[in-house]
């Protein structure tokens, strides 16, 4: 046989020609695999238009547990040409794409409304730019960090001026090959920007349980060495898949919130309701203090209950007289039977006592115990 292949991975163009990275700081929060996932409330076009669901979108965040609630800035016109595009599904015409976009807008004049509102509320402010000028405005507005959103994820122009701005940058990678990622993880770092988190997602609306690939958190864990997370669009109301991720080390989850399924917007369909997505943070938690612990297979201590699982001990089995034993009888494994509490010999040791004379008499379904046995 040959010499075995090295995974793929390593054969990637360099990347990683700084230290890896364990943790990355999102405003006062340390986001890596030693801290709580800092989980996401992605609002997107579920505003409407109407900045009155918008701060109805942050209040929802906010009681879910969520630790920023996030939305997108993009305008129709700066995100996409007026290419006429169609229902793939009944080759009807929808129109151009830049109007497609439109109905997701969110105006900038919002933005120093939205985060005061976010500010007072004690949730992170953050958003998706989609040019430039959503970039600056964000930048005005002092964001903790920046958005990358898959669809730009090869988009070296607006990922350089992303990442110029000196703050982290998250970036989406669905659709995305191995080598895609590395090459926008390159154009950040080529700024100087060594602060980046990448969230594996399947851009698929909504993807089957089957699609989801999460196993390619731990391939983008061993690539790059950085801070790894993922972004959810399974169908609601599941919502199994981001408990999963962190459970495989995510340190970010962001997930699709709205007030209803019914809203019409373009991302309704595919969010959470509130309840919903607090159940979803609740479950990431537990799992979080699940995995909590040394890894050493060993009794449990409790604070303010340190013997708790050692007591339990107690109701383990020993070697119990199945009859009436006469002193002067020889031991066999006929004449006993193992059962609750412990309280005699233990029957891994029964070996040593098979063979010998009891010195004593032993009542049926009683413990044996050594000194019945002569020397």
């Amino acid at each position: 046989m040959g010499k075995e292949r090295e995974p793929f991975f390593k054969t990637l163009p360099s990347v990683l020609r700084y230290d890896p990275i364990e943790e990355i700081m999102i405003g006062s929060r340390k986001v890596g695999k030693s801290h709580p996932a800092f989980i996401i409330a992605e609002v997107g076009a579920n505003h409407r238009g109407d900045i009155n669901v918008a701060f109805r979108a942050i209040d929802n965040a906010v009681a879910a547990g969520a630790d920023a609630v996030k939305f997108q800035h993009l305008t129709g016109m700066k995100i996409a040409a007026d290419t006429v595009i169609y229902d793939s599904w009944h080759g009807k015409e929808i129109g151009p794409l830049s109007s497609f976009y439109k109905t997701a807008e969110l105006p900038y004049e919002w933005t120093p409304e939205l985060v005061g509102y976010a500010k007072s509320r004690g949730i992170m402010f953050l958003s998706t730019p989609f040019d430039k000028e959503a970039v600056d405005v964000l930048a005005k507005a002092n964001v903790a960090a920046y958005k990358v959103a898959s669809y730009e994820l090869t988009d070296d122009i607006l990922l350089r001026y992303i990442a110029q701005q000196g703050k982290p940058v998250i970036i989406s990678t669905g659709m995305a090959y191995l080598e895609e990622v590395a090459h926008a993880v390159r154009v950040i770092q080529e700024t100087g920007n060594m602060q980046i988190i990448i969230l594996h997602c399947v851009s698929i609306y909504p993807p089957q349980e089957g699609d989801l690939n999460l196993r390619a958190i731990t391939t983008l864990q061993e690539a790059f060495k950085l801070p790894i997370g993922y972004s959810d669009h399974s169908k609601p109301p599941y919502h199994g898949a981001p408990v999963a991720a962190v459970t495989l080390g995510a340190c970010v989850i962001e997930k699709h919130v709205t007030d209803t399924r019914k809203g019409g917007s373009n991302d309704d369909p595919n969010s959470l309701e509130p309840a919903e997505f607090k159940r979803m943070v609740e479950e990431i938690r537990a799992a979080e203090a699940a995995l909590h612990g040394t890894g050493i297979k060993q009794p449990v201590v409790r604070e303010g209950h340190p013997d708790d699982e050692i007591f339990d001990r107690f109701a383990r089995r020993s070697v119990y007289a199945a009859r009436d034993l006469k002193a002067g009888e020889l031991l066999t494994e006929e004449m006993v039977i193992t059962l609750r509490p412990w309280g005699g010999i233990a029957p891994k040791d029964l070996g040593l006592f098979l063979g010998k004379k009891l010195s004593h008499d032993v009542s049926g379904r009683s413990p044996l115990t050594p000194n019945v046995f002569s020397a």
